[in-house]
């Protein structure tokens, strides 16, 4: 449901993005719409969405149903943003960042690498991708445990970093796409590039409506970049 999201675009990218339930020149003034009361190269393809979804699939089930779950429950900012992502008006911010020159420069940037970007042009598909069902509120959490956390700190702490790496080195000696990916977004030039970008007038105003309303893509960014650094 990304900092996926420039990144954290992936973001918006994968993370909570990633993990979540599931302006044209809009004005950061417009009104919002009430929110209602195997492995990556599998099947032979090697598709940025299919390895996304692996990566996902390293945590426990439960756990991440769980995780969500009590987030939903008492982070009001996850929840904020949750029900944020399911109007129009985030469809309309997300394409307003993905027109950027930002993001279309840090596209082109990964295809001069080799990387079949078709998976990542479009923000919202990204979000589509790895969405997981919505748990079903059949428990009540004790938001008392989550006092201080953060979702992205505990999604952090909830993926196997043995695993990722493992899956990640196995990517490289198959020189994936997926490989190509990672290579090239821990590479300091993509990030200072990135970072760059992430400050252009273009870029700036949407990420200031997606913070409005719980998307802190910046943070998201810091949290993926974490995974793919494993």
């Amino acid at each position: 449901m990304l900092q996926l999201k420039i990144f954290a675009l992936f973001c918006g990218l994968f993370a909570v993005i990633a993990f979540q339930d599931g302006v044209a020149q809009a004005d950061e003034s417009e009104p919002v719409e009430e929110c209602p009361d195997d492995e990556g190269d599998r099947d032979g393809n090697d598709t940025l969405c299919d390895n996304f979804q692996a990566l996902r699939e390293t945590i426990d089930k439960n756990t991440l149903m769980d995780l969500i779950q009590s987030h939903y429950q008492c982070d009001s900012k996850f929840r904020k943003a949750m029900c944020y992502y399911n109007t129009t008006h985030f469809q309309i911010v997300a394409q307003q960042l993905q027109q950027s020159d930002g993001y279309h420069l840090m596209l082109e940037e990964l295809r001069s690498g080799g990387v079949d970007t078709s998976d990542i042009e479009n923000i919202v598909d990204i979000i589509s991708c790895v969405t997981v069902p919505p748990p079903l509120p059949d428990k009540n959490c004790d938001c008392k445990q989550l006092k201080g956390h953060t979702f992205m700190g505990d999604l952090l702490a909830a993926m196997p970093h043995q695993a990722v790496h493992e899956y990640t080195a196995k990517s490289r000696s198959r020189k994936s796409n997926f490989a190509l990916f990672v290579d090239i977004v821990n590479s300091p030039e993509f990030q200072s590039h990135m970072r760059t970008n992430m400050m252009k007038r273009d870029v700036v105003r949407p990420m200031r409506v997606l913070r409005r309303n719980g998307w802190d893509l910046p943070q998201l960014l810091r949290g993926v970049m974490t995974i793919l650094s494993w």
